[in-house]
């Protein structure tokens, strides 16, 4: 069990239940992030769409704090590895290893990670947790496009950014409204 100095919608949340309960929520909000990950819209000038899959990494992190939340990531990438057609466009197996999208879904697990970490403090943890996405998502496209930081930049970051803090503000309350 995590332990912080003050509590927060994290450890409030997990305290209340067993490990049993704690890995189902885990696997739930895993299928959650499978099913936000077909809530996509295709932008003509990115290869990423625009899904509400970090809106429930949010979540994952302030509601199930940093150890359940980046395991409910973990447990999205392993199911969606291993043939489930849990990625964006239903895509499933190895085959997203080829994806650009790859970087982002690998920051799901490490911003879920900081944003339980830092649930005492949301706009701090979300800051960090979407900046770490937005970082492995950029080198992602880096590698698999092979293009420039400043284009996957221009291409993997800019055109997310006002909605993933319409996603984070809408996180942040629900999480409250759990609590």
């Amino acid at each position: 069990m995590e332990t912080f100095p003050s509590k927060n919608i994290a450890i409030t949340w997990v305290e209340k239940g067993s490990l049993a309960r704690n890995l189902f929520l885990s696997f739930g909000f895993a299928i959650v992030t499978a099913l936000s990950a077909q809530i996509r819209i295709e932008l003509p000038f990115t290869p990423v769409p625009v899904t509400a899959q970090t809106f429930v990494v949010i979540l994952a992190g302030l509601i199930l704090g940093s150890t359940f939340g980046s395991l409910s990531m973990l447990m999205y990438l392993f199911t969606g590895l291993a043939g489930l057609p849990f990625f964006s466009g239903s895509v499933a197996g190895l085959a997203i290893l080829k994806s650009p999208t790859i970087g982002y879904i690998i920051g799901f697990f490490l911003a879920a990670q900081i944003i339980g970490r830092l649930s005492h403090n949301p706009v701090l943890g979300i800051t960090l947790g979407t900046l770490t996405i937005y970082m492995t998502g950029v080198v992602g496209l880096m590698m698999i496009l092979n293009i420039s930081m400043v284009d996957a930049f221009s291409i993997g970051v800019i055109p997310f950014m006002i909605g993933d803090m319409i996603k984070a503000a809408l996180a942040v309350l629900i999480a409250y409204q759990i609590r």
